[in-house]
């Protein structure tokens, strides 16, 4: 028995003394270890938020490339074709009215001709109503930076309705697009919307020379800011409980916010207006209508198509020139939406305190020394 219990005991010593000397007993590490590791390490990477924004930018583009795939090499031109079928029955019948007429009864002539217009402007909107004719073929209408824009309008619940799929996958390829897509936009507004509130709050601090202590921050003799320690803080807090106990948390006012989101709209509007050869008023107007995601695409200018950047659809610019417009709009949603998503952080932050204070005002919410707001009667830790 003794002989077993110190056989237990020298084996203990045995472990200790390899621990100390730095020897640790080696575990095998197999492929399928390697790879649970690094499915571990990516998924961590994947929720900061470079991952974050790295994620968007790659579900966007995979989401340009799979649309253009389905609805622009293999898409439906079956209304393309039948229309320029009509437009052909439409024009030799106008050939016909005027040779055999040869332009000597003028009234007769008009007569004809306006009923074989009508004829064909009835024949033709039932394909622009029903089985969506744009007035070019799929493979023009569905570019790459026309399939990115849809992309961002699916995930973003823009939803601008210039651009929509006719085959069966493309629109089962769209439910589950949007389905996937719109948690993870959620998820990028609320990453990148609270880094933008933090360094905006940062910026708008150190430029009103305002206190910074909320944030974390000191400012020292010559006026450059510095990291508070996490042990001063705690300290700091409970010898100055007292003095700040009336007071209230800084935050950004709302007017700055709103000023900046108008900023933005305005800057987004005069870039549109000189590409899109848009009024003002209209180009202001569809940077709102998309960063605020109501997407109200489905009113017409003279070209017959929506009021989307891009006149690919119409055919009427340049290819490249339009390529890229597309792209930098799909980026300006992008930098946008994170704006939005800042400002209304920072405005719900604003609203919050704003509330504590007046029901403070009127004796509901009192402050304890923790200077976290409790109801009801405040129990003082000093002494008087």
């Amino acid at each position: 028995m003794q002989t077993a219990y110190a056989r237990m005991v020298y084996g203990r010593y045995q472990q200790r003394t390899q621990r100390g000397d730095g020897v640790q007993p080696r575990r095998t590490t197999t492929f399928a270890h390697l790879l649970k590791d690094l499915c571990r390490r990516l998924v961590a990477f994947m929720f900061t938020q470079v991952g974050v924004c790295g994620l968007v930018v790659a579900y966007n583009i995979m989401g340009a490339f799979v649309f253009r795939a389905i609805e622009g090499e293999h898409g439906d031109a079956a209304p393309e074709e039948a229309a320029l079928h009509l437009r052909e029955d439409a024009v030799r019948k106008l050939w016909n009215i005027t040779a055999r007429l040869n332009i000597l009864d003028q009234g007769q002539w008009r007569q004809e001709v306006t009923g074989a217009l009508e004829d064909f402007q009835d024949r033709v909107v039932p394909l622009v109503k029903a089985k969506g004719y744009r007035g070019v073929y799929p493979s023009q209408a569905w570019s790459f930076s026309a399939a990115l824009m849809y992309s961002l309008s699916v995930y973003t619940t823009i939803g601008y309705g210039n651009l929509t799929p006719r085959t069966e996958w493309g629109k089962i390829v769209t439910i589950l697009y949007a389905i996937v897509g719109m948690p993870l936009m959620l998820l990028y507004m609320s990453n990148i919307g609270e880094v933008l509130a933090h360094i905006f709050k940062f910026i708008y601090f150190r430029v009103c020379s305002c206190d910074v202590g909320s944030l974390g921050y000191y400012r020292t003799a010559s006026g450059n800011l510095r990291p508070v320690p996490v042990n001063a803080r705690r300290g700091d807090e409970a010898k100055e409980g007292g003095k700040r106990g009336q007071g209230s948390r800084r935050t950004v006012p709302i007017t700055y916010c709103l000023l900046v989101i108008a900023v933005y709209v305005a800057c987004g509007g005069a870039i549109f207006s000189q590409w899109e050869r848009w009024s003002l008023l209209d180009a202001c107007y569809f940077s709102y209508i998309s960063l605020s995601t109501i997407g109200l695409g489905t009113w017409c200018d003279v070209a017959l198509s929506p009021q989307v950047p891009g006149r690919t659809v119409a055919g009427k610019s340049e290819e490249d020139e339009v390529e890229s417009q597309q792209i930098i709009v799909t980026v300006y949603l992008l930098v946008g939406s994170a704006l939005v998503a800042m400002c209304f952080n920072l405005m719900q932050e604003e609203t919050i305190e704003n509330l504590k204070s007046f029901w403070r005002k009127l004796g509901c919410l009192r402050k304890n020394d923790d200077g976290e707001s409790s109801e009801g009667p405040s129990v003082s830790a000093h002494g008087g």
